[in-house]
């Protein structure tokens, strides 16, 4: 979740440089924000018990996702974000697990993997393996290896918050001068003293 906070910082430096404004995000509300609540209710709640309730939390979790980004599909990036969800779900419903490729942490910096019930290494048996965390990102300290869907995910926040701010895609300039205020003007006659 690094690069999705990354990428949003950024799309909101962006927003700020081509003539967008944070407080336009309070004109633009989100439908059904209350099943990211539940979302995220259902994932840490799952999390935190372990056993079934992590898989049921996961389900519960992506149907509540998938409501919220059913209710906004019309908004920037929210398109984005349903694709990433989607790749990420696949991946996971088919091998029980995010693959991550060890590959990928070492060009990420990291050394080692340490298990944890949501990712798996990636071996021969895995399902679409071009789906797990294959993505490197390799910042200093803070290295971590990403899956495609995160990437879509992260372009489709920063696309949705980006917008939500206003932003223009254009950077503000001082206007053009026009052909009459480029023309020397005349020495202004003064009367002798």
């Amino acid at each position: 979740m690094l690069l999705v906070l990354l990428v949003m910082v950024l799309a909101a430096g962006a927003a700020l440089l081509t003539g967008g404004r944070l407080t336009d995000l309070a004109g633009n509300t989100l439908s059904g924000l209350h099943w990211l609540v539940a979302a995220a209710t259902g994932q840490v709640l799952g999390s935190l018990t372990g056993g079934i309730a992590y898989p049921v939390g996961l389900i519960g979790s992506a149907v509540c996702v998938g409501v919220f980004l059913r209710l906004n599909l019309w908004r920037p990036g929210v398109a984005l974000l349903a694709l990433g969800f989607g790749c990420n779900a696949l991946v996971v419903s088919l091998n029980g697990a995010m693959p991550v490729s060890l590959a990928t942490l070492a060009r990420a910096g990291i050394e080692g993997f340490a298990e944890d019930p949501r990712h798996e290494l990636a071996d021969a048996a895995t399902r679409l393996p071009w789906l797990g965390d294959v993505v490197p990102v390799a910042l200093p300290g803070l290295g971590q290896a990403v899956s495609p869907g995160d990437v879509l995910i992260a372009a489709g926040a920063g696309l949705l918050l980006y917008a939500g701010m206003g932003g223009t895609g254009r950077v503000p300039t001082p206007p053009v001068p026009t052909w009459e205020e480029l023309e020397p003007k005349p020495a202004p006659d003064h009367p002798a003293q």
